[in-house]
C-alpha cells in the first residue's frame, strides 16, 4: 500500500504543477497586454509593474489550486485506467478506498494552501495592488489614462480624455470632475491637458489649457461658469501603508465574520457574509473535487486520450455558476446564498461517498446502476 500511495502521489505531482502554471497563465493572459503597455508605452518602472503582477496572484490561486488538483487526479487515474494498471491494482487487492487515501493527502495539502490564500493571501493582494497602483500614479501620473474611459486618480478626481498620447502624459478633449471636501463637484472641460509626476510632494499635477469650469453651489439658485487659459490641479495621493477600511476584499476571514455580525439586521451584512463563505467554500472544494475526480478519472478508457481538460472546465464552470447566483442573492436571501455557495461541495462529497460505499473494495468507477433501479417483481 505504501508503494501504491507513493506511486499515485508521484503520478499526480507533475500534472498538478503543470495545471497550476497553465491555469494561472490563462487567467493572467488578459492582464499581460495591459502590464506590458505600462512598461513599453507608458514608461512605468519594471519594479512597480512586477509588484502589481505579484499582487494579482492570490485571487487567482483561490480557484486555480482546486482546479489543478481536479485536473491532476483526472490525468493520473485516466492514464492508469488507459494502461490497464487499475486492473493490476485491483488484482493486488487495492480498492477505491486505497486510491482515495493519496488523493485525500493531496487534497489536504491543497486545502491548507487554499485556506492560507483565503486567510492572508487575498487581503495582502488587495492592499498590495492599491499600494502598487498609487506608486505607479505617483511616478507616472498618466499611466492609467485611456481614451474614452473614466480614469480615477483619487476617489474625488475623475478624468475622461478623448485622445491620449502614446506615453499617456498628454491629452486632448479633457473632462475632469473634482470634488473638494464638503463641496459640490467642479466640472472642468479643456482642449488640452497633461500630467506631471508628484515630484516628491505626494501630489500629482494635472495642467489643463483653454477650458472652462462649471459649478452649481448647493442651496443657491445659480450656475457658474469660469473660463481659463491655463490651470494646474495638484491632487494629493493617499498611498495606503497598512490594511484597513470596509472593503471585504481587503479583510481576513475573522474580520469578515465580525463585520457580518456587526452589520446583521442592517441589510448590508450579506456582502461580508458572501465573501466569508465564498472563500471557505473554494478552499473546501479541493477535497470535494479530488474525491469526485476519482471515479471520473477511472472511467476514461479511450486509448489514453483523456478528456480531463474538458471535464475540469465543465466542473469549474458549473461551480462558478453557483457562486455567481449566490452572489446575486447576497443581500436579498442570505440563507439561500449560503446554501448555493456550499451546494457544489456537498453534492460532490455525497456523490463520491455514495460511489465509494457501493464500490467497497473494487476498482469500479460507477456502481451497477441498472441493478439499483431494477424493479423487483
Amino acid at each position: 500500500m505504501k508503494i501504491t500511495r507513493k506511486y499515485l502521489l508521484a503520478e499526480m505531482t507533475g500534472p498538478y504543477l503543470i495545471g497550476l502554471a497553465s491555469f494561472t497563465l490563462v487567467v493572467l493572459l488578459n492582464r499581460f497586454s495591459r502590464l506590458s503597455d505600462l512598461v513599453i508605452a507608458r514608461g512605468v518602472p519594471i519594479r512597480l509593474v512586477g509588484r502589481l503582477l505579484l499582487s494579482l496572484f492570490p485571487p487567482f490561486f483561490e480557484i486555480t489550486l482546486p482546479a489543478s488538483l481536479l485536473l491532476a487526479v483526472l490525468l493520473a487515474l485516466g492514464r492508469l485506467s488507459a494502461d490497464s494498471e487499475t486492473t493490476a491494482l485491483a488484482a493486488s487487492g487495492v480498492g477505491m478506498r486505497g486510491i482515495a487515501y493519496p488523493v485525500l493527502i493531496a487534497g489536504g495539502i491543497t486545502f491548507a494552501g487554499g485556506m492560507l490564500v483565503a486567510w492572508r493571501g487575498i487581503p495582502w493582494g488587495y492592499w498590495e495592488t492599491q499600494r502598487a497602483l498609487a506608486a505607479i500614479v505617483s511616478e507616472r501620473a498618466g499611466a492609467g489614462a485611456t481614451e474614452h474611459v473614466f480614469h480615477e486618480i483619487t476617489p474625488d478626481v475623475l478624468v475622461y480624455p478623448d485622445h491620449v498620447s502614446a506615453d499617456g502624459q498628454r491629452m486632448s478633449g479633457v473632462f475632469l470632475s473634482f470634488r473638494a471636501a464638503g463641496d459640490e463637484p467642479l466640472l472642468v472641460f479643456a482642449r488640452q491637458g497633461r500630467f506631471s509626476s508628484s515630484g516628491g510632494d505626494g501630489a500629482v499635477g494635472v495642467t489643463l489649457d483653454k477650458g472652462a469650469i462649471h459649478s452649481e453651489p448647493a442651496g443657491k439658485q445659480v450656475y457658474r461658469i469660469a473660463s481659463f487659459g491655463r490651470m494646474t490641479f495638484r491632487i494629493p495621493l493617499e498611498i495606503p501603508t497598512t490594511p484597513g477600511g470596509d472593503d471585504p476584499k481587503g479583510m481576513t476571514l475573522p474580520q469578515l465574520s465580525r463585520k457580518a455580525a456587526e452589520m446583521e439586521g442592517t441589510g448590508r451584512g450579506g456582502t461580508y457574509r458572501y465573501h466569508f463563505h465564498r472563500r471557505l467554500s473554494l478552499a473546501v472544494s479541493s477535497i470535494s473535487f479530488g474525491l469526485l475526480a476519482i471515479p471520473l478519472g477511472m472511467a476514461q478508457r479511450a486509448r489514453g486520450k483523456s478528456s480531463a481538460f474538458g471535464i475540469t472546465i465543465a466542473i469549474i464552470l458549473v461551480y462558478y455558476l453557483f457562486l455567481a447566483v449566490g452572489g446575486a442573492m447576497e443581500n436579498r436571501a442570505p440563507r439561500t446564498m449560503v446554501a448555493l455557495l456550499w451546494a457544489p461541495n456537498v453534492l460532490g462529497l455525497v456523490l463520491a461517498g455514495w460511489i465509494f460505499r457501493r464500490s467497497e473494495r473494487r476498482l469500479t468507477p460507477f456502481p451497477d446502476l441498472p441493478r439499483i433501479f431494477r424493479v423487483r417483481k
